[in-house]
């Protein structure tokens, strides 16, 4: 069920339609302080899954995730929207977002870091999505146990920022 806005120039139109014809609309919100409104928070908690690359994101890359085939260790990268807090983000099980929805964009940046990403196929989903890949023996490793329910206890290597510009994703310097 699509969020109708109930105030202002956009009433009646859904919040994505509003997304799409004017984004810094949701700017104004927060520039003046309306955050606490329905239409803010389901704003910041749908619209950055759906269209990722048009957002700020965090991200941890976590080392000492156990392959479930080879069982060797490998790093993951776990994404975060900076506007919606997740309590689980520190401990276990890490629940990440973007969770069978990682643009493939994201793959050569994620290498850039020693991660793995391919888009492969998954019987658990009979879907294709870009999913992280064991470097040792090259097995998907499906969304399921690394970004959704991942209670292996792993290590924080390193923790940024990311924008995308034209498909191509960089570390946003503060």
């Amino acid at each position: 069920m699509e969020m109708i806005m109930t105030f202002g120039k956009y009433k009646g139109e859904t919040i994505e339609e509003v997304y799409l014809t004017n984004p810094s609309y949701f700017s104004w919100m927060r520039e003046n302080g309306m955050t606490n409104k329905p239409e803010y928070q389901e704003f910041i908690e749908m619209i950055p899954n759906q269209y990722p690359e048009c957002f700020e994101w965090e991200v941890d890359i976590r080392s000492g995730y156990q392959c479930w085939k080879c069982k060797k260790s490998m790093p993951i990268f776990l994404m975060f929207n900076p506007e919606v807090e997740n309590e689980l983000r520190d401990g276990y099980p890490i629940i990440s977002d973007l969770a069978y929805s990682k643009p493939s964009s994201l793959i050569p940046f994620a290498k850039e870091y020693g991660v793995l990403l391919e888009e492969r196929s998954s019987k658990v989903t009979e879907s294709k999505y870009v999913m992280h890949i064991c470097p040792h023996c090259k097995m998907h490793q499906g969304d399921n146990y690394v970004v959704e329910d991942n209670e292996q206890e792993t290590v924080l290597i390193k923790k940024i920022k990311i924008v995308c510009y034209h498909d191509i994703w960089k570390e946003k310097h503060q």
